[in-house]
């Protein structure tokens, strides 16, 4: 790994978290990232990393837990992984894949899951070496609430 240390995330982490939130696509501001790792933080399923190069944060990921339907147990998901683009391929990604993985399964996940879009293809290639498998598709409905 390109010499970082992973750390939990803190509401401080709300401007570079947005950051590379903004980087995968999803344009977010600092104060909306502030509100949403304010709820994030506070609940108990979710857990959020960040990888640290000397003082600044260049990678994170987040995870949530909780009880499976379709079998007893628990799964674990992984929610969102990104890594700067300047610091990509240096095993940054993986470290805290195996990072969350180790948390997950410490809290009794025995199911892990992750998401990602058609267009990524970079990112299925990655999750396949970090031994995940392609077994179906996930849909997506935004609901547009009334003022």
């Amino acid at each position: 790994m390109a010499s970082c240390a992973l750390r939990e995330a803190t509401i401080a982490d709300s401007e570079a978290i947005a950051g590379l939130v903004s980087g995968l696509g999803y344009p977010t501001s600092a104060s909306q990232m502030q509100r949403r790792l304010e709820a994030i933080l506070n609940n108990d399923d979710y857990h959020t990393l960040v990888a640290c190069d000397g003082g600044g944060i260049v990678g994170f990921i987040g995870t949530r837990s909780g009880p499976l339907y379709e079998d007893e147990g628990l799964y674990g998901q992984i929610m969102a992984l990104a890594v700067a683009a300047n610091y990509q391929r240096r095993g940054i990604g993986r470290e805290l894949m195996r990072s969350a993985e180790s948390r997950l399964v410490e809290r009794g996940v025995r199911v892990l899951v992750v998401t990602s879009g058609n267009h990524r293809a970079n990112a299925h290639t990655f999750y396949e070496h970090c031994g995940y498998r392609f077994t179906g598709r996930r849909y997506k409905k935004s609901i547009e609430m009334s003022p």
